[in-house]
């Protein structure tokens, strides 16, 4: 059996379903490595390493429908917490750890990254992987134990935003700057306010002869689901609360495009096999004809795509973790993942990829062969040399259906203004390319019997056979032209929708915030306290206002918002802030953002109104709107006062100062503060994630370019009989390249005008919702760029098979050589 499918389908054929499972297979697996890493990657242990397990509190929120939403500032846990740990059977020692924003100010010599968690009580050390090098532990307040300066010289130390002046009691070969409890809690802000009483985690090591599961076996029965319990490797996820965010990021990532991905590799592979289905028809036919049943075609096909899919497993999965690898290249350098947060190489990732691409491969091969399977022999001979003339009615009506269902999705960004408004343009370009494949067959019978009717009676034969060639296989330039334009639409809706978004956001963020400059300190933590009061006694200082951004999490507040608990990125300013930031207030004033109150979108409440909401750090609180403002996309659509956000945030520190006026910042003498010409990077925006989608997208749709042109390939090597008869009535090769060369710019016209014209409306409304003009921003050379590439693509797969099979040669090795020129001509993401 296996013998006589691999015969019947040959090596086209086989080629075609090779390359496109090839393709899916790396792209599901490399999207698998994402997930996984999501759900099982962690830091390495820094400072606890001597400890054997880690009681912290839960970073994430459960929800009913969706992942758990993860909490990225620090979530604390009773200092009582560590006296009841010490009496538990199997602990040898317990330990509260703090951390808080702490740097040398005469050098600024925290590592960049770590100033904001660089002070640490005492306490912890002994559960550190480090010890005391020279010196005694600080003891006294105004002592500090740390590595790299010698014990007893004094130096100037901001911690927690408090300059002060402290001598180095002894040296430790750990990270951090510690010093004497008492010192650390007051510092930390854990002996009065929001966070008094508390410790960031409690470390525990075991007593000899009780291992660390055996340990965290035990806390789990006492406590319960109160607190995280980790030993391991998952300690250094208790001492960096933001990596849960970061992994929340990794298992959202793919999974956004993960539906639209499954789907286009469902229809390569299933436009692969119809393809190798196609060029069997008349053996096929036979087989009908000498007794075979359908169920014994149908599994014919089936051992056909499995062999092809099985040669392509290995290959692919090496791909798809190269592509893991890239991708998470891209996220550390944009920022949006920590360079210390590793990805997992497992098998699982490939071994779940075989098993889903062998369900859509045996899905696939189902559908494709149930028509051929059931036809009658006499009937699968007649379309073994033609296919059918038809398109059918359903078919071409369901599409044409499609279309001004799409349109009307393409308005909603005219009714909503926020980033869900995007949805129904996406959603609108996607319908568009469905509805033009299932009516392209007829779509396209039409146009060429409209361009033949009106063809000059001078016109070169070549060209006239060329028109009505592709008007007579309408499905087979119908399922061409789908594809390309699926590239250009997707390609161009996705990336210039991005970008208008930014763009939108950049706008409203550079007219808040005209005219102003910004003052950080990413070196010392955060904005040292006494720094903003140095900046606005400077001569020419107008106004200045501190700042910070954080994530609180809320139910929906606009229309296509979930009514799950969300994360929202938001601002945290004071009553300073009025007539410094311009939100364009429609409602009440930011000189109310005093105590338990905040400022919204204009859709999202009114003055006066309750709104619940989820501090960063999980703390449930009701705050009191004060005002509503117009321009959420550059701020998003919660700004907290500094009074609310106060104890919910992990450093306690403002990141940063808006300054209005003309004095010289450079004069304030503050080591490691940075001032920056604009205000512009304080804004919410998401261009990060653009690029990220964008780069997913753009892998995606080179997957889908390589799959057609590997198609057209096999479709011209087919034709070898065709050429021949053309050859035997009289046509020279010289005419017959020319033909070709037509086919190729009339396809190519076709799929370019189509993926133009799909996506004008949805951008146009883009445009208009967002920008208020009806054409997005971005770079208007990406549509001439995808136009080129287009062609370039079809000329060389219609092109250069089709010149082996007139001048000679087998089909075989025709399909084999223009395969692998157009996988190194289609460009690399």
């Amino acid at each position: 059996m296996i013998r006589m499918a691999v015969r019947m389908a040959g090596a086209g054929g086989l080629v075609v379903a090779f390359f496109a499972v090839l393709g899916g297979m790396a792209l599901i697996t490399g999207a698998g490595v994402i997930v996984e890493s999501g759900l099982r990657s962690s830091v390495a242990v820094q400072r606890l390493a001597g400890a054997d397990v880690v009681v912290s509190a839960r970073q994430s929120l459960p929800r009913e429908e969706e992942l758990p939403a993860a909490l990225p500032e620090r979530a604390v846990v009773p200092d009582a917490l560590v006296t009841t740990l010490r009496e538990v059977p199997g602990v040898a020692a317990a330990a509260g750890d703090v951390s808080f924003p702490a740097a040398l100010l005469d050098e600024a010599t925290a590592p960049k990254g770590e100033a904001a968690v660089a002070g640490h009580g005492w306490a912890s050390f002994a559960l550190a992987a480090g010890s005391v090098t020279a010196g005694t532990p600080p003891q006294a307040a105004d002592e500090v134990a740390l590595r790299g300066v010698r014990p007893g010289r004094p130096v100037r130390i901001v911690a927690a935003g408090r300059t002060g002046t402290y001598r180095v009691s002894g040296n430790v070969d750990a990270p951090g700057i510690y010093f004497a409890d008492p010192t650390a809690a007051t510092l930390a802000g854990r002996t009065k306010g929001p966070r008094a009483g508390t410790v960031d985690l409690v470390a525990l090591r075991a007593a000899p002869g009780t291992g660390p599961d055996a340990l965290a076996g035990e806390l789990a029965r006492r406590l319960g689901d109160r607190y995280e319990i980790s030993t391991g490797r998952a300690k250094g996820d208790a001492e960096s609360p933001g990596m849960a965010a970061a992994r929340g990021l990794l298992i959202a990532l793919p999974g956004s495009i993960g539906g639209v991905g499954l789907t286009v590799v469902g229809f390569v592979v299933g436009g692969g096999l119809a393809l190798s289905i196609n060029r069997q028809r008349r053996d096929l036919a036979l087989l009908r004809a000498a007794g075979a049943t359908p169920r014994q075609v149908r599994r014919l096909i089936a051992v056909q795509a499995g062999v092809a899919s099985a040669a392509a497993l290995l290959p692919g999965a090496a791909l798809g973790y190269h592509l893991a690898a890239r991708f998470g290249e891209l996220l550390v350098s944009v920022g949006a993942l920590p360079a210390a947060l590793p990805l997992v190489h497992s098998p699982l990732p490939a071994v779940a990829a075989t098993s889903l691409l062998a369900a859509v491969v045996r899905l696939a091969s189902w559908a494709a062969s149930l028509r051929a399977s059931r036809m009658s022999p006499v009937e699968g001979l007649t379309e073994s040399q033609s296919e059918p003339r038809a398109p059918g009615r359903v078919r071409t009506g369901a599409g044409l259906l499609l279309m001004p269902v799409s349109l009307v999705l393409s308005c909603l960004p005219l009714l909503m203004r926020g980033e869900a408004a995007v949805i129904g343009p996406a959603t609108a370009a996607l319908l568009a390319v469905v509805g033009l494949a299932l009516a392209g067959p007829r779509l396209v019978q039409l146009a060429t019997a409209a361009l033949a009717a009106r063809l000059p009676r001078g016109l070169s034969a070549p060209a006239w056979l060329a028109v009505h060639n592709t008007g007579a296989y309408a499905l087979r330039t119908a399922g061409a032209v789908a594809a390309l334009s699926m590239v250009l639409t997707l390609g161009l809706s996705v990336v210039l929708t991005q970008t208008t978004v930014v763009r939108a956001k950049s706008d409203e963020a550079a007219a808040a915030l005209r005219g102003l400059r910004t003052i950080t300190a990413p070196a010392l933590g955060g904005i040292p306290h006494g720094l903003l009061d140095d900046v606005r006694a400077l001569p020419g200082v107008e106004r200045a206002a501190a700042t910070a951004t954080t994530t609180v999490l809320t139910g929906s507040l606009v229309l296509g918002d979930s009514s799950e608990l969300n994360p929202r990125p938001a601002w945290v300013l004071g009553p300073d802030a009025d007539g410094v930031v311009d939100l364009g207030v429609v409602q009440g004033g930011l000189a109310g953002l005093r105590g338990a109150t905040v400022a919204v979108d204009e859709s999202a409440g009114r003055v006066g109104q309750r709104l619940d909401l989820v501090m960063g750090d999980g703390a449930r609180v009701s705050a009191r709107v004060v005002a509503t403002y117009r321009r959420s996309l550059g701020f998003g659509p919660v700004v907290v006062s500094r009074d609310l956000a106060a104890g919910h945030t992990t450093s306690g520190l403002d990141s940063a100062i808006l300054v209005r006026g003309t004095a010289d910042l450079t004069a304030l003498g503050w080591p490691g503060v940075e001032v920056a010409g604009t205000a512009a990077t304080a804004s919410l925006d998401g261009s990060a994630e653009a690029l990220v989608n964008v780069a997913v997208l753009a892998v995606l749709l080179a997957y889908v370019l390589v799959a057609v042109a590997n198609r057209l390939v096999a479709t011209t090597t087919a034709r070898r009989g065709e050429l021949d008869a053309l050859r035997r009535l009289g046509a020279t090769p010289a005419q017959l390249r020319s033909m070709i060369r037509w086919e190729a710019a009339l396809l190519a016209a076709a799929a370019s005008g189509a993926g133009l014209a799909l996506p004008a409306v949805p951008l146009a409304m883009v445009g208009l919702g967002f920008l208020g003009r009806p054409w997005p921003a971005g770079p208007l050379w990406l549509a001439p760029a995808a136009v080129a590439v287009v062609a370039v693509v079809v000329w060389l797969a219609l092109g250069l098979p089709a010149r082996r099979a007139i001048t000679g040669g087998g089909a075989v090795k025709a399909a084999t050589a223009a395969s692998t020129v157009l996988t190194v001509a289609v460009p690399r993401t």
